[in-house]
């Protein structure tokens, strides 16, 4: 319904920005998963092939995800600017979360407190 009344504005300008940042969290997250999949089946050696990556694509567009927020929170049109920035704390913050959940499951089997799944 949000990403529907901003289209509705016929200008894509307004929700291209947040496009991109959706975009790069969506990769984000895949190398999250394949992170967490490494880690999980004792491959754990092989995670930096992964993590570096996420690392680095995770502060770059967190960055620009709090810069795009500070922009649209001076917006001239009240109502897109706080949509947009509505729209994009959220999916920022939902990435935050599975990554920091997914951190902590890393430790978890790195320490030895969760069984590492070797069958899979």
């Amino acid at each position: 319904l949000g990403w529907g009344s901003l289209v509705a504005t016929g200008s894509i300008g307004t929700i291209w920005p947040m496009f991109g940042i959706a975009n790069q969290l969506l990769a984000v997250l895949a190398l999250c998963l394949i992170t967490t999949l490494l880690i999980n089946t004792g491959r754990a050696k092989y995670a930096p092939v992964t993590l570096v990556p996420m690392l680095f694509v995770t502060s770059t567009t967190m960055s620009a995800g709090v810069i795009m927020v500070n922009n649209f929170a001076s917006h001239p049109s009240r109502l897109t600017g706080m949509l947009n920035l509505s729209l994009t704390v959220f999916v920022m913050a939902s990435v935050g979360f599975i990554v920091v959940w997914s951190a902590s499951r890393w430790i978890l089997v790195l320490r030895g407190a969760v069984a590492v799944k070797t069958d899979v």
